[in-house]
């Protein structure tokens, strides 16, 4: 068996990131870490080494620049997938999602199967 992907999951909101490290772990094929201060996210993703990095949107700026600016400039994580989180709001609703400016994004209101499904392409290609 091969061993979990690791995801590490940035955001403020505790309700959002219940419902997607919850979506997540109930697959089976994930290891989530979260991190709510963005202030300390690099530091938690340079120790976790995530093999994705679920962020939410807007983004805070650390020192005057983007968190995701410093992801991508990060010796470490600059390899990293990257994807925004909207506006996650329910489990029973749709999620749309795709590319925007570069970036990868889930947006919401997104349900459990979505999350699931869109982690999966990325991580493992698609069938």
């Amino acid at each position: 068996m091969h061993s979990p992907k690791k995801v590490l999951l940035i955001d403020r909101e505790p309700g959002i990131s219940r419902i997607v490290r919850q979506a997540l772990e109930k697959a089976g094929k994930y290891l989530v870490r979260e991190q709510r201060d963005h202030k300390f996210s690099i530091h938690a993703a340079r120790a976790f080494e995530p093999d994705l990095i679920l962020l939410d949107t807007p983004a805070n700026s650390i020192a005057g620049q983007t968190l995701e600016r410093w992801i991508q400039t990060d010796t470490i994580l600059r390899d990293t997938p990257l994807v925004h989180l909207g506006s996650l709001k329910s489990e029973n609703q749709i999620m749309s999602g795709g590319i925007l400016s570069g970036y990868s994004f889930f947006s919401g209101p997104i349900g459990s199967d979505d999350i699931i499904r869109g982690v999966e392409e990325l991580l493992f290609g698609k069938d």
